[in-house]
């Protein structure tokens, strides 16, 4: 019970409701970081709940390439959509932290989408806005040079995986700063955008120059001023409320 108030999908649940639900929710593990969670063409049989850790979703084009599609933080469910609608996943669902991952038979959750409607809106704005962060990612890699795709991954980034942050280094300004809550080698941002690691250095040490971006604990701070020039001009195209 002590992940439900982490749990957008959960919280929706009437507390009186909670405890016939629950049940659906209580097969959970543990899985080490490059933990590979499903394949495709394997059966769709769960939907996963993430309960604490991260996990990427990813597809890999003819030639090996991995193209990202998402990043799924604590509280948030993955694999729903090939569940509902086909017998096997269409991605690959890796961890990127060690990670506890909640897994829900197929059956239980459809039986959830039947008796509770606020979930069947919970899960189509779930997939509407990862059909939007699809087409972003498609546009990022084929519209854009190097340094325009390693700023908007970074936006991508504090969108799904950024916390706020409250204690840069002294020279910077406190502000509106982000956080990337996961510690991510420049191999992997160079692999998430398709170019080399020395580009993704070249251009993150440019970004950093123009103080726009910093380090801590190696993970990436945003800066206030990559926040007020990029992030905040991303704007969520707005949705009914549940």
């Amino acid at each position: 019970m002590w992940f439900v108030g982490k749990s957008e999908l959960l919280s929706l649940i009437q507390r009186h409701c909670l405890d016939e639900v629950m049940p659906a929710f209580s097969d959970h593990r543990t899985l080490r970081k490059n933990t590979v969670v499903y394949r495709p063409d394997e059966s769709s049989e769960h939907v996963y709940l993430l309960k604490s850790g991260s996990v990427r979703l990813y597809r890999l084009t003819e030639d090996g390439q991995e193209i990202t599609l998402a990043f799924v933080k604590a509280g948030m469910i993955f694999g729903d959509g090939d569940v509902l609608n086909q017998a096997s996943y269409s991605h690959h669902a890796q961890t990127l932290a060690p990670s506890m991952v909640c897994y829900i038979r197929k059956a239980d959750f459809k039986d959830l989408l039947t008796r509770y409607d606020v979930i069947n809106q919970f899960v189509l704005r779930n997939h509407y806005l990862r059909w939007q962060e699809a087409q972003q990612v498609i546009e990022n890699l084929s519209l854009h040079d190097v340094k325009k795709r390693l700023v908007n991954l970074l936006v991508m980034f504090a969108g799904q995986v950024g916390t706020p942050c409250d204690h840069l280094s002294d020279q910077l300004d406190q502000g509106d700063a982000i956080l990337i809550d996961l510690p991510i080698a420049q191999d992997k941002l160079a692999e998430f955008i398709g170019t080399s690691r020395e580009s993704v250095n070249r251009h993150f040490s440019d970004l950093k120059a123009e103080g726009l971006v910093d380090m801590r604990e190696r993970k990436i701070v945003l800066t206030p001023a990559f926040v007020a020039r990029y992030v905040n001009k991303v704007q969520t195209p707005a949705l009914a409320p549940l």
